[in-house]
Order: C-alpha cells, then structure tokens, then sequence
C-alpha cells in the first residue's frame, strides 16, 4: 500500500474525537512513516478526520 491508495479498517471500532471509527470503513492512505500510517477517514456526515498511529496491520486493500 502507498498514499493515496484506499484501505479497509480492520482495527475494532474505536472514537476518535467524539466520532465513532467502525471496524470495516473505508480510508483513503496519507502517509507512511515506517511502521505508522496516517489515514483520511470521511464520517457519516462526509466530514474529513485524520486518523494518525495507525499501523499497517490496521489496514487491508479493498478488493
């Protein structure tokens, strides 16, 4: 995976500033620092969040 390159999120639901994050959504690859992986996540309302200390392990390739 690369940046710009749309991910399923397969790390268990979480919130993220008031916003609930749901296993499965999908996010689009901002940037990769080695083994952290910062990601664009569009909630409900199509409003951008940031979603950073991700791993790749949290993420796997929309088929």
């Amino acid at each position: 995976m690369k940046p710009g390159d749309k991910a399923k999120l397969t790390k268990r639901s979480f919130l993220l500033k008031g916003v609930i994050v749901l296993t499965g959504a999908q996010v689009e690859i901002q940037e990769i620092n080695g083994d952290k992986v910062s990601v664009l996540y569009n909630d409900r309302e199509g409003y951008p969040h940031t979603i950073e200390d991700l791993t790749l392990a949290d993420l796997a390739p929309i088929e």
